[in-house]
């Protein structure tokens, strides 16, 4: 009879986290990076890790549907999440979140694609269009 609990509230936090609501970044492109366990001269991290700390990134807004954002910067220095123009209805809760570590005097741009959206779900490749984009697992907080 032991576990049977753990297993009941797995499945309840998994129902009930399904059913949240939330704004979040669920894509990165950009024209200039080959594939997405490259690595970029003048960046420390490699694309993987850009894209896991663009996922930490917490946002708040009333969002319906899907909107572009952009991250442009100029190196050398620290990017980090104040550096996102975003549209007028979604915030950051914290500005500070750390994105990319500039070595080289190289600019950055990546193209981000927000949704409000329910439930935490992978998005798939678009293999049509001449550039990559990668998806990215949504964290929803509202």
């Amino acid at each position: 009879m032991k576990g049977q609990a753990d297993t009941i509230g797995i499945a309840m936090r998994r129902a009930l986290l399904g059913e949240l609501e939330g704004t979040c970044i669920t894509r990165a492109k950009s024209k200039k990076i080959p594939h997405e366990y490259s690595t970029i001269v003048g960046i420390q991290e490699s694309v993987r890790e850009i894209l896991m700390n663009l996922k930490e990134i917490v946002l708040r807004g009333n969002l319906y549907g899907t909107r572009n954002a952009f991250i442009c910067a100029k190196g050398p220095g620290y990017v980090t999440a104040q550096d996102i123009i975003l549209p007028p209805s979604v915030e950051i809760v914290d500005n500070t979140q750390h994105v990319a570590s500039l070595t080289e005097p190289i600019d950055l741009c990546i193209g981000l694609q927000i949704e409000r959206n329910r439930g935490s779900h992978k998005l798939g490749l678009n293999s049509t269009s001449s550039e990559l984009k990668y998806p990215s697992d949504m964290s929803l907080v509202s």
